[in-house]
């Protein structure tokens, strides 16, 4: 390396100007496209972390050209010395001449080494990780990004696809070139700088690829690149520190090139793909324990494997020239980018290789539902559809079923009241006011593609993505403006199949006018119903509503109980027939009060009704009154007869009457007293003693004791 040889550094200098420029005119192409591309952005902030790493390589390259133009010119002058001596010997030895360079060019590189690149790799590692984050979808997102509206397309996407794909190439050669270059000792140093080039040139030709793919129709393909982007400088920022720190644990070999820690392995990986294959090679030979690389299997498949990969590549892509239709569904095939006015059948179709040609299988014939009135997300576990009916605990409407559930405001003609014009209020009205109510309601939507005509397909497809949210809100706003123009009992009562015919009809023709181009959805609304209708699921609502149905099913029973008694004291009261006999005590009582001759008539049939008719009270009281009456006139009658005979036997023995009347007398009188029969000569001389203590308990041992003891005695 001579004093004037600067291509290191000038190739630096280079490397840092093609990285500013490439990072300015990618952040113009942001701003251009409208802030609509997250990759674009993440281009530019990784080229321009890549001028931070350029300014490291030149540094390095600077400080070392000084270095060898120092001992350049310190050996220069020790050969002037030498020849003046002539090969004398001097105070000074070789030794002692290492401390003078040290304390030159050689110690100002130790320090930048060790203290000025490191504090800006570190800048550099700290800055990619910033920027990470800044490109990612969360709170702190870079303000365009964030600003701009949710992803959209990217625009003017071919034009934006060849600035990538010329910064792409450019990129690429001179990455190619500075790697070639370092493999020189003197340049090692640019390693790292064409390894960070080479990944801005891989980067810049992913996004071109993006673009093709969004100019194709796969708008998501460059969304999800402009994440990995931002993983990527995440991991790079890892990378740089995670190297720092294992630099302290690396032997030093003297005289052999040690790579810096902010050069990427991992760009290091794909800038040298020889690289892979040798250290792929080394790895399995140390697991071997013999050279499986030199192997005559293992050099084919180093030949083949290339050509293999293509074909594979080939034949993938020969499979997207085919295109199979399953039944009940159709395709619609678009080149470039274009629907084709015709779709494909179920069958076996052929087209041109992605991506000119992309086809898109739609299911025509398939029922798709979904249900409003609820919240989507955190339904109860009573939704739960690996249930049955019999293991569903009852639903009531006191009890949330779902999250959130959605209210609707109804108007309630059954509580319409008069009110009267307020002098404070001149803008009331006397009249009537028709207050409104809250109403929870479920409404099952089930609709398919239409498929008479491709056209109406096509309609689906080019709005597929929005399809579903777009009949959604049509419905809850058909559903809306029914339910303000309705009345409660519209829904509650018997009339929810005729409301749900009219919102079927509604929805249908809202969604046949509901098309991006002022045409229709290309959908047809197959069922719409109207179920779980209920007021709102809230405690006092619940309680009021409970409270008011309690009272009106109290009242009805009240009514109900009184009329079963009413009943049982009829049919207590007169029977079966009580009608019959009410009826005509009513006109008896009238004929009396109108003094009317036929009064006897009708009391003679109520004495009959009573008789042969009536049943219950009624008729027991006339059963007691007949018995009370028959009892009384037998009696008197036995009475008169019973005297007469009585009065013939005393007629005929008077005094033999009288004697059996005194003994019948006695018999009744003495029936229940206890009497002796004394028969003695002389009655007048015997001595009456009464013992009015009550009589003992009898005693039997004792009595025996004092049996066995008279005998005894005796």
């Amino acid at each position: 390396m001579t004093r004037t040889d600067r291509r290191g550094e000038r190739v630096a200098l280079l490397g840092l100007i093609v990285s500013m420029a490439g990072a300015l005119l990618l952040a113009l192409l942001s701003i251009w496209s409208q802030h609509s591309s997250t990759s674009l952005w993440g281009a530019s902030f990784l080229m321009l972390g890549v001028v931070g790493i350029w300014v490291l390589c030149y540094l390095q390259l600077h400080h070392q050209r000084l270095v060898a133009e120092e001992r350049q010119e310190v050996a220069e002058l020790e050969r002037h010395r030498r020849e003046k001596l002539a090969g004398a010997q001097t105070i000074f030895d070789e030794e002692e001449l290492n401390p003078m360079e040290s304390l030159a060019m050689g110690r100002r590189l130790r320090w930048v080494e060790r203290y000025l690149i490191r504090i800006i790799a570190h800048l550099v590692a700290d800055y990619h990780f910033i920027a990470g984050l800044l490109l990612l979808p969360w709170s702190w997102q870079f303000p365009p990004l964030r600003e701009a509206d949710t992803y959209v397309e990217v625009l003017n996407a071919p034009i934006i696809l060849f600035f990538t794909g010329g910064i792409a190439f450019v990129t690429f050669m001179l990455s190619r070139y500075i790697l070639g270059l370092s493999r020189l000792p003197a340049y090692s140093a640019l390693r790292a700088g064409g390894n960070f080039l080479f990944g801005s040139s891989a980067v810049c030709l992913m996004i071109s690829i993006s673009l093709l793919c969004e100019i194709s129709g796969l708008t998501q393909v460059e969304e999800w690149l402009g994440s990995a982007i931002a993983l990527l400088l995440i991991f790079l920022s890892l990378e740089t520190h995670t190297n720092f720190v294992l630099d302290f644990y690396r032997p030093r070999i003297q005289g052999q090139y040690q790579r810096p820690f902010y050069d990427s392995r991992f760009w290091g990986i794909f800038s040298e793909p020889a690289g892979i294959l040798r250290n792929l090679a080394n790895t399995i030979d140390y697991q071997f324990g013999f050279k499986v690389s030199e192997t005559w299997f293992y050099k084919l498949m180093g030949r083949v494997i290339l050509p293999l990969l293509l074909v594979q590549i080939a034949v993938i892509f020969a499979l997207t020239c085919f295109v199979v239709v399953p039944p009940g569904h159709q395709a619609v095939i678009e080149h470039y980018g274009q629907p084709l006015p015709e779709t494909a059948k179920p069958g076996i179709h052929v087209t041109q290789p992605w991506p000119i040609d992309r086809a898109t299988i739609i299911p025509v014939e398939q029922i798709q539902r979904m249900v409003l009135g609820f919240a989507k997300e955190g339904e109860d576990e009573h939704d739960s559809s690996d249930q049955t009916m019999e293991e569903k605990p009852p639903i009531l409407w006191t009890k949330k079923h779902y999250k959130k559930e959605y209210k609707l405001l109804v108007a309630d003609s059954s509580a319409v009241r008069s009110t009267s014009r307020s002098n404070s209020d001149p803008g009331l009205e006397s009249g009537k006011e028709l207050p409104v109510n809250l109403l929870s309601i479920t409404m099952p939507v089930q609709w398919r593609v239409r498929h008479e005509n491709d056209k109406d397909v096509i309609q689906y497809y080019s709005q597929s993505s929005d399809v579903a949210a777009i009949i959604e809100s049509l419905a809850y706003r058909e559903l809306t403006r029914y339910a303000a123009s309705a009345d409660i009992m519209t829904f509650l009562g018997g009339k929810g199949i005729k409301a749900a015919e009219e919102l079927h009809q509604s929805l249908q023709r809202a969604c046949d006018g509901s098309g991006y181009n002022g045409e229709g959805l290309g959908v047809e609304i197959v069922y719409l119903g109207i179920g779980g209708v209920h007021p709102p699921p809230d405690e006092d609502v619940a309680q009021a509503y409970q409270d008011v149905v309690s009272a009106i099913e109290q009242k009805d029973a009240n009514i109900k109980e009184a009329e079963g008694n009413a009943a049982k004291v009829r049919v207590e009261s007169g029977g079966i027939r009580w009608r019959e006999l009410y009826d005509a005590i009513v006109a008896e009582e009238k004929a009396a009060e109108s003094s009317d001759a036929e009064l006897a008539q009708k009391t003679a049939t109520v004495e009959r009704l009573l008789r042969t008719v009536a049943g219950g009270e009624a008729r027991r009281i006339t059963t007691e009154a007949e018995q009370a009456v028959y009892a009384s006139l037998f009696g008197r009658r036995s009475e008169a007869e019973s005297y007469q005979m009585q009065l013939a036997a005393y007629k005929m023995a008077p005094r033999t009457y009288r004697l059996r009347a005194y003994l019948r007398t006695m018999e009744k009188a003495l029936q229940d007293v206890r009497k002796y029969v004394i028969v003695l000569d002389h009655p007048e001389k015997v001595l009456i003693e009464a013992d009015l203590k009550p009589p003992q308990a009898l005693d039997i041992l004792g009595a025996e004791l004092m049996a066995t003891e008279e005998k005894s005695t005796q």
